[in-house]
């Protein structure tokens, strides 16, 4: 050979070597966390530099006070990238955000307020005096930073799960050409974005012409008039209504507000792209997406307390900052429930079809999670009418620019019994407080109450009332609507009958979730037979029947009769129920009925699978199927072919990568080991292959453990041959490492297993 040529295994070695250099580089590019890590490293360089200049040369730059806390505000460029390393992977996001981020950004939120209040105690500051302390640059630029470093990775983590959410939502519509009727609704919606603009801009345009000629111009008669000829117009048009459509004038009219509203569509696009903002994302960041009680409970209120408490003991002009973004807050959650209340109703009028555009996964209703911020908005208004009047921005306020407060200190029981007033002035129907002089000045003129100094004060109060009164007409009107809604959905499932569906005895079959979870439990406990054991988890159809329910108590008025609910919307609370009473009920329920049968869990996961069913429904019921494993693996049938084919219909699913790991788990475990291999192997990439890598490589990973276990050479050899099968077909950089890591350990057990 001659000098300089390489030998033909050093050159494929060669070759190997830089086919790993790209792929390991590849891999490096493509990892979702690389930039923050470089954006880490970057600011750890920076900052190791600045105080290697500090240390090393006679430019002492950190020598001062201000300079250690600039320096200390400026870390938060590397330690922020790493906070954002923890948030969740899009590939599990269907089980819903993980609690790593928020117990970080509670955590640094309570240190903050911890701080704030230590310091505003220590310095015994009286606001009655107007001597806040006042924080030098680099102090607020510290705060600032925590506050960035609290809640930039929430509103990341909630814009990631948003992003998931519509591209899950784009990938289940069929959009195509607006129709006639979405063109309409479209224009009524930029009409409602329009009138209601203009409404809410009149009232604004009032409240500052009266506060400001109050003094000098009487409104009494002159409004008075103008709201007379508006609520006799209305009723007008509306008893006129018909009539009037075909005069000329009102048709011209209608081609006026018809252009007006094709003109008004950028305003209503703008009003649901920040209802949707509150409702996407600061709903989230107040962790409406968790699945537990405590979760959703414990950040909201933990943040909502935080803010509060920051809005007293920040120096005012600050202190207004979380005092808003705690009220942004509440009312996402408010906006968030609204929501589900409306997909409800359209969940009924389209009889819980799969295919509706439904906007949320209706989960939960966050009713109670709504009230919870209703409450702190009633600290948060108090906390901002103190801060904007010691802020400054409405005068100087030791001259009472904006209230006019009394001698000696100002708690915060006093600005909230003030509120108090306001909010006995404020509630609809039971108006009482000014009947009786709550809230004046007494005859004497002792100042003794906090009173209106300036125009200003007026607007805030105006404010506070107008969003005490749209948050509790609001609340109590929807919750109104529910209660009538769900007493609607009652009357239309016993409504009529079916011809064409015995079981079917009303205008509809099914409940939305929330109504059927309540009368499930109100008609489970009624129909329990007195003096009997309850149902355990081996009572069968039969016995359920028999010995556990009367179900002919469901005939009787106040419940609803389940033995003519929806065949297949029982089975899928079967399977999905832990509660054994629950299941025993609707066992015994299933013994009467021929028209459905209830399918082992697994049968029904691979149903669901197939109708593209919610992710949380497909993990709900993988994790009751992993416990009747490790309860009674007798009791699980695990079938190779069903296990096949929900790894093929979620196959192209993204958001799902638990759960296909578990099924790949699941298929491990049957019987023949070498069935499993092949079916494995098209699942890495060898026909009908998942589409993420993350599923090829637990397929592979699964391939080398089964050939593992209790080895022989025959299934070793075969092994390795589906391998390098799948290797064949270029499965993608992660999944051939994975076989190049897998099959030159099996070659390894392969020469020990020989003789």
């Amino acid at each position: 050979m001659a000098d300089g040529e390489a030998r033909p295994e050093e050159a494929l070695a060669e070759l190997a070597a830089a086919d790993v250099r790209e792929g390991l580089w590849s891999r490096v590019r493509a990892w979702r966390q690389t930039p923050f890590i470089a954006w880490a490293l970057v600011s750890a360089l920076a900052l190791t530099g600045i105080v290697f200049w500090h240390t090393f040369t006679a430019q002492h730059i950190l020598e001062s006070a201000d300079a250690r806390t600039w320096f200390l505000a400026a870390t938060t460029g590397f330690w922020l990238p790493l906070v954002l390393l923890l948030r969740d992977s899009p590939d599990n996001f269907a089980q819903g955000p993980s609690l790593r981020l928020p117990l970080i950004s509670l955590s640094l939120t309570a240190a903050l307020t911890a701080t704030v209040a230590i310091d505003f105690v220590l310095s015994d500051k009286q606001d009655s005096l107007g001597d806040f302390m006042t924080y030098s640059p680099p102090v607020v630029a510290c705060i600032a930073s925590v506050l960035v470093l609290a809640l930039v990775p929430l509103a990341w983590n909630a814009a990631n799960l948003a992003r998931y959410h519509a591209d899950q939502r784009k990938a289940s519509s069929h959009a195509g050409a607006p129709t006639e009727g979405e063109i309409e609704a479209r224009n009524a919606e930029a009409m409602g974005a329009l009138v209601a603009t203009l409404f809410v801009g009149g009232v604004i345009a009032f409240a500052i012409c009266a506060g400001i000629w109050n003094d000098s111009f009487s409104f009494d008669n002159f409004i008075g008039a103008i709201i007379g000829f508006l609520v006799v117009g209305a009723f007008g048009v509306v008893i006129f209504i018909e009539p009037l459509s075909d005069f000329g004038p009102v048709k011209w009219l209608s081609r006026v507000f018809g252009s007006g509203a094709k003109a008004a569509r950028p305003l209503a696009a703008t009003y649901d792209a920040v209802d949707t903002f509150l409702v996407r994302i600061v709903a989230v960041m107040g962790g409406m997406e968790h699945r537990t009680v405590a979760g959703r409970y414990g950040i909201l209120g933990g943040l909502l307390t935080c803010f509060c408490l920051l809005g007293w003991y920040l120096p005012p002009r600050l202190g207004l900052i979380p005092c808003v973004i705690g009220l942004l807050m509440a009312i996402s959650v408010s906006r968030l429930w609204s929501w589900v209340e409306d997909d409800r109703a359209l969940a009924a009028l389209t009889d819980f079809k799969p295919t509706t555009p439904y906007r949320t996964d209706m989960r939960e209703d966050y009713r109670d999670e709504t009230l919870l911020g209703f409450a702190f908005v009633f600290f948060l208004i108090p906390i901002m009418m103190r801060d904007a009047h010691w802020s400054g921005y409405f005068g100087s306020p030791r001259d009472d620019a904006m209230f006019k407060l009394p001698a000696g200190p100002v708690s915060f029981l006093d600005w909230f019994g003030y509120f108090g007033i306001a909010l006995a002035k404020a509630v609809p129907i039971v108006d009482w407080a000014e009947i009786y002089n709550f809230g004046q000045p007494r005859g004497d003129g002792a100042g003794h109450l906090i009173d209106f100094g300036s125009v200003a004060s007026r607007h805030a109060v105006f404010m506070a009332r107008a969003t005490v009164d749209l948050v509790l007409i609001a609340s109590l009107l929807q919750a109104i609507s529910i209660t009538g809604r769900n007493r609607q959905q009652k009357r239309l499932y016993k409504a009529g009958t079916d011809p064409q569906n015995h079981y079917r005895s009303g205008l509809i079959d099914r409940l939305d979730p929330f109504v059927e979870k309540t009368e499930l439990r109100r008609a489970m406990y009624a129909a329990l037979k007195p003096g009997k054991f309850w149902p355990d988890k081996s009572t069968t159809a039969q016995a359920a029947h028999d010995e556990h329910f009367d179900l002919r108590v469901l005939s009787k008025p106040g419940y609803v009769d389940f033995r003519h609910y929806n065949a297949e919307r029982l089975a899928q609370m079967h399977a999905e129920y832990k509660d054994p009473v629950a299941r025993a009920f609707i066992a015994a329920i299933s013994y009467e009925r021929p028209d459905f049968s209830l399918v082992p869990r697994l049968v029904l996961l691979d149903q669901l699978a197939e109708k593209g069913a919610p992710e949380s429904e497909l993990y709900t019921l993988l994790k009751r199927i992993e416990n009747d494993l490790a309860e009674d693996p007798r009791r699980v049938d695990l079938s190779i072919a069903e296990l096949r084919s929900i790894l093929l219909h979620t196959a192209k699913r993204a958001g799902l990568k638990d759960f296909k790991r578990d099924v790949i788990a699941l298929l491990q475990r049957c019987t023949p080991k070498r069935e499993v291999i092949e079916h494995l192997a098209d699942v890495a990439g060898r026909s009908d292959p998942d589409a993420f890598q993350y599923a090829r490589v637990a397929a592979v990973q699964a391939i080398c453990a089964l050939a593992q276990d209790k080895p022989d050479q025959a299934d070793v050899r075969f092994a390795i041959e589906v391998l390098e099968q799948v290797l064949h077909r270029a499965p993608g950089q992660s999944t051939v490492s994975a076989i190049n890591n897998g099959v030159a350990l099996l070659r390894t057990l392969l020469k020990s297993l020989q003789p």
